[in-house]
Order: structure tokens, then sequence, then C-alpha cells
């Protein structure tokens, strides 16, 4: 019972601690310091310079070749974690009733949870009590802690910047573009054949008909003269076609990269490039530097060593990336400041999107640690308690609060910010009795 009061207490303190700094932004919004577009400016900066300093340093500081081959089980782990949470989410914006808008941002809300700042706390509590049950911590376990939460970390990141950006933008001006697209869509092949081809008389019959009907078609005479344009410059090119016989290879590929077919996988290629043009971001390649780093013994010494030649470079990112965390919980208020917005993220939405993070992905979660108990060896993981802890931990914090900086930065759609803001604001109400309750059960088993 000790024991519980205390996760209990320790996760009363994360919470309060992420209250305390958002209600920074809440006094600035309410003195209008921090309006929205004064916000959008903020995380953009946070976004591209703040945060990719604190990932650089925290994963170049961490990770290492022997320290990857060791915690192998902890990039999967993020990964089934994520994979768990997307599907989860997207099956939710399917039950429920969710804006076009605000569907990708409800899948990625779902698939990434908090994965540094609120269980460094939270497992730093439970290591620093020493025996818990039949569990003994060491002040060794500290160190180890803070290697295998960089795994999951490093992982969880690469895709979080990757996948997140897209999230946040999908469904954005979907129904504008599709109007667009059925007024500008170009004939296709079978129509054009057909105005080509068209006898005089059916053609006549056609100018008379869309003359009696103009005004309820939309069509005005410069329209009827382009078309009419059209129809001759479509029929003088198949007849030269035919008169030059069949054409040489250079000119059929040319005529297929300008058919209505050819059109439509580029667009449809532009139209994906556009989807995925967030995904390369500032964090991304933070990340991957990072890691490459890292990787590299004498470069991970020059920058992270005291007497380094790069060490002042890596200090100076360590300065930057402090602002990182604070500036993000600040955002979250001045967003919360009237209070949870339901406007895209009801309450349902909401609730569904905390029981994926708090209850669903914790219970597979264990489900998974025990099939893996049973079925690896001994030697194919650390024998730590600590290693154990972090898959399950990582597994059942709420929704990461970079998801209310990949809100202002990416989506386009209104309100989208103050959604990811109300779904965090009632999980961070729920979390001290879920995680407290969560983290009981997995001291339990381990």
């Amino acid at each position: 019972m000790s024991v519980a009061v205390d996760i209990f207490v320790v996760s009363c303190k994360a919470v309060a601690k992420v209250f305390i700094i958002a209600a920074v932004g809440v006094a600035a919004r309410r003195n209008g310091l921090l309006d929205a577009p004064t916000c959008k400016s903020l995380a953009k900066v946070n976004g591209r310079f703040f945060l990719p300093a604190l990932l650089f340093t925290a994963i170049g500081r961490s990770v290492t070749l022997e320290h990857l081959k060791n915690v192998w089980l902890l990039p999967l782990s993020a990964c089934m974690n994520i994979a768990l949470g997307a599907l989860m989410g997207a099956l939710l914006v399917r039950v429920v009733d969710v804006p076009r808008a605000f569907r990708g941002p409800a899948v990625a809300a779902s698939a990434f949870g908090n994965s540094l700042a609120l269980p460094v706390v939270l497992i730093a509590a439970v290591v620093s009590a020493g025996d818990v049950g039949h569990l003994t911590f060491t002040e060794e376990n500290q160190a180890e802690a803070l290697l295998y939460l960089g795994a999951y970390m490093t992982t969880l990141t690469l895709l979080m910047w990757t996948f997140g950006p897209v999230w946040m933008r999908s469904g954005d001006d979907d129904d504008a573009r599709g109007a667009g697209s059925l007024r500008r869509r170009p004939p296709d092949a079978e129509s054009e054949v057909e105005l080509a081809t068209a006898p005089a008389g059916r053609s006549e019959a056609r100018d008379e008909e869309r003359r009696r009907g103009g005004a309820v078609a939309g069509h005005s005479a410069s329209e009827d003269e382009e078309d009419h344009a059209s129809v001759a410059l479509v029929s003088g090119a198949r007849a030269a076609r035919i008169d030059k016989g069949p054409l040489d290879p250079s000119r059929a590929r040319d005529d297929s990269d300008s058919s209505p077919a050819g059109r439509g996988v580029s667009a449809r290629i532009r139209r994906l490039g556009a989807a995925l043009a967030p995904a390369a971001n500032a964090n991304v390649a933070a990340s991957l530097l990072g890691t490459f780093v890292g990787l590299v013994p004498p470069l991970r010494a020059a920058l992270f060593e005291p007497d380094g030649a790069l060490f002042l470079a890596q200090d100076c990112a360590s300065i930057l990336a402090a602002a990182a965390v604070p500036q993000v919980i600040v955002l979250l208020g001045a967003s919360l400041a009237a209070g949870p917005e339901h406007d895209l993220c009801s309450r349902r939405l909401a609730a569904g999107v905390g029981a994926i993070r708090l209850a669903c992905i914790p219970a597979v979660n264990v489900g998974v640690f025990l099939a893996l108990r049973a079925a690896l060896p001994a030697s194919a993981v650390p024998a730590s308690p600590v290693f154990w802890l972090v898959f399950l931990v990582e597994g059942a914090t709420p929704t990461a609060n970079n998801m209310m900086l990949q809100a202002e930065m990416y989506a386009r759609a209104r309100g989208v910010s103050a959604g990811i803001g109300a779904a965090l604001f009632w999980q961070y109400v729920a979390a001290p009795i879920a995680l407290t309750g969560a983290i009981s059960l997995f001291l339990a088993i381990i």
C-alpha cells in the first residue's frame, strides 16, 4: 500500500509540474501576450531550433553501438506501441463522429506517447525508492534507466517527426481540393475521342443544346469558343497522326506522358510528395544526426567530452535545448486558457484517445511482456528489472506534448491545436490515478 501511495504522489508531482508551467501560458494568453499568431510563430521557432537541439544532444549523448545491441527490444517496442496506437486511433475515428480536419491529428495523438519527460520522473522516483515489493533497485539502475529511455526515445522521435506532421496535415482542404479537381478535370480519353470523331450533325446538335442550356450549365460564350477550339485541335492532331502513319517511339513516349492517364499519375505523385513533405523536417534531421554522432566514437568524444574540440558547439546546443520542453508546455497552457475546447475533439473522442493511451496499449504491453518473458532466454535482454520497467512504462504514458507543437506547426485547419490540447487536458487529469494503477501492476509482475 505504501508503494502505491508513493507512486501516486510521484505521479501527482509530475502532472503538477505540467500544470504549473502551463499556468504561465494561461496567464500570458489572458493578458494578451500570447495570441494565436504568436503561439504559431513560437511553435515554429521551437520546432526548428530548440527541439532539434534537444533531440540532437539527448540522442547523441545516449546512443552507442554497444548500447543498441543490448536494448534491441526497446526500439521494436516503440514501433509496436506506435502501430497499436495508430490502429486503435483509426478505428476510433470511424466509430466516433470526428471532423475530417481532426482525423489525422486524432490518430497521431493516439499513436505517440510522452517518451522522455514523464517517464524519467516516474522511473527515477521508483528506482530511488530502493526496495519496492520483491524488487531491489540500486544507484546503477538510475544510469541504466536513462540508457533504456534513450533507446526507446530515439526510435519514437524519428517516427513521430516523420509520420506526425503528415497526420497533422491529412484531411485539410480535401473537400476544397475535390471540388476544384471536379471543376478543372480534363476530359478523359473516351470523351476526347468522342468529341474528335463526332459527325457534324451531332456536333451542331450539341452546340444547339449547349446554347439552350448555357445558363443552367454555367457555360459562357468564351468557354464555348474554347471548347470548339480544343475540339478542332484534337481533330487536327488525330488527322495528322493518321496521315503520317505510325508514331516513332519517342513521340509515343511524349504522347503517353501528356495523356490524361499520365497527367493523373503525375498529379497523384505531386499530391503524395506534398503530403509527405512535412516528414523532411529539422527534428528528423537532428535525430538522425544525433544517432550518427553517437555511433561514431571520435565524433561523439569531440562533442560531448569537456575537452573535446567541438564541445563549445554542443554546449550551445544544450542551452538552446533547455528551452524546448518548457516552451511546449507554455504553448499548451495558452491553448487551454479558456478551458478545453471540444469543437474538433469532442468529449467522447478525448475519452477514447485517453483510453487508448492509458488503458488499451498498457494492457497489450502486459500481455506482450508475459509472452516475451516466457519465450526469450534470459541472456537475450538485460537482467536489470529497470529494463522491463521502461518497456512497460513507455507504453502507458499520455499523448506526447510535442503533438501540440506539431499541430501549431503543420495543421492548416483552425482549431487543431485546441483539439490536441483538449485531449491532453483530460489525459493529464486522469494520469495520476491511471499511472499509479499501471505502475503498481508493472512492479508486481516484473
